[in-house]
């Protein structure tokens, strides 16, 4: 990380949070500084991505954030027609995705742990408040991401962060979106603070539980 990035997270750490969602300020510039944010706040025990295609994002999690152990949760499962979205291959090549998450995860030894399991399915092995941080990145349509906020909520520690990815609405060319319906719905009900980062599309949202 070089310094201006450096200085940028000491800048946002001793300020109180400027909330994107009310006045769209900038929090972080993208996805690939949370780990540091993360580090930052003390947030090192276990995680969960929830959503892993090929474990890129677990990797990046995995090299900079200095966590005891991410569960990186993906069913590796064709979900037929009605899911429009460009992950939503062939069993075939889910496969492939799934041994290439586990050649690209060995390296981490025990703090990388991958569950296939459905977000549902996965959700049960976890107690309330056990996890420091969740990041969403599964099906994305509304009542998926609805339904996984809901799921994993609980499991966040007080004082944690439940994140995700691509908080947009809408048909942009790689499948139908719902996450920021989803999102928004949730913090208004909850009366939370929502953070978004700054890319100019496939924006990561994220929500420290009080």
């Amino acid at each position: 990380m070089n310094a201006k990035i450096v200085f940028s997270m000491k800048e946002y750490l001793i300020r109180p949070f400027r909330l994107t969602y009310r006045w769209g300020l900038p929090y972080l510039r993208s996805r690939r500084e949370l780990p540091h944010l993360l580090n930052a706040y003390g947030l090192v025990g276990e995680a969960a991505e929830i959503g892993v295609q090929r474990g890129n994002y677990s990797v990046e999690l995995l090299k900079r954030w200095k966590g005891l152990r991410l569960y990186s949760i993906d069913p590796w499962m064709e979900m037929g027609e009605e899911y429009v979205d460009i992950s939503n291959v062939s069993q075939g090549e889910q496969e492939q995705l799934y041994e290439e998450t586990v050649d690209n995860l060995r390296l981490f030894g025990k703090r990388s742990e991958i569950i296939r399991q459905t977000s549902q399915q996965a959700v049960v092995h976890f107690e309330d408040e056990q996890l420091d941080f969740v990041y969403i990145d599964a099906q994305h349509h509304y009542e998926a991401v609805k339904e996984d906020i809901s799921l994993w909520w609980p499991k966040v520690k007080k004082g944690g962060l439940l994140a995700g990815h691509d908080y947009l609405d809408g048909v942009p060319g790689t499948g139908k979106y719902g996450v920021k319906t989803a999102v928004d719905e949730f913090v208004r009900r909850e009366g939370l603070d929502l953070l978004v980062t700054e890319e100019k599309l496939y924006r990561s949202w994220l929500i420290f539980k009080p």
